[in-house]
């Protein structure tokens, strides 16, 4: 199960446009190796001091700068983790739609299949049921769409997702999402609804 930290997506946004400054870019290069007082800074990039304050001062909200104070200066240095940490919140598919694939979903749905969901496996069944209906909403969405879908069809493109298909073909049946006629199962209205969100 995923053990990554939750980066909320408004936070990765400011982060990555705090770097799109070519200014902002070049003073994170300056301070990556070792602490700059800012009167430094300014005479390498042939900036004015009240510049180089006003960009570290966006680089430090977005948690990218750290501030040493050693009076009469400040050293600013480029919290080199901060940056990894949010580089891999975005280094795979997987991350990338985990933070920025359903903005429809609540933080508590995102952090359901999050914990409950490893890539495209889902790799355990929640105890509490709305937890359940979370994941087994999740599984429908993940097969391909089809008017209708033969028992044995259906089946496998569960078993893709989760071993246990009987469970997640019954589940749909009594939750509402299908209905299951002489081996054939068909979406429901809800059924429908969920696989268009």
């Amino acid at each position: 199960m995923s053990n990554q930290p939750e980066i909320a997506v408004e936070d990765l946004v400011a982060l990555f446009k705090a770097l799109a400054d070519p200014t902002r870019l070049r003073l994170a290069a300056l301070i990556v190796d070792r602490a700059r007082c800012g009167q430094d800074l300014a005479s390498e990039l042939a900036v004015s001091t009240g510049t180089v304050s006003h960009h570290l001062r966006v680089l430090r909200e977005v948690g990218l700068v750290r501030e040493t104070r050693q009076p009469p200066f400040s050293f600013f240095e480029l919290d080199l983790g901060a940056l990894q940490q949010a580089l891999k919140a975005v280094s795979n598919k997987k991350a990338v739609r985990e933070i920025a694939g359903d903005e429809s979903r609540s933080s508590e749905e995102r952090k359901v299949l999050r914990t409950f969901f490893d890539g495209p496996r889902l790799v355990a069944l929640p105890a509490q049921r709305k937890k359940k209906q979370m994941v087994f909403e999740e599984i429908l969405r993940r097969i391909p769409r089809r008017k209708e879908y033969e028992e044995r069809e259906l089946s496998r493109y569960i078993e893709t997702v989760f071993e246990d298909y009987c469970t997640v073909r019954r589940e749909w049946v009594m939750g509402g999402y299908m209905v299951r006629d002489g081996g054939v199962y068909r979406l429901t209205d809800l059924g429908r609804e969920v696989v268009a969100r």
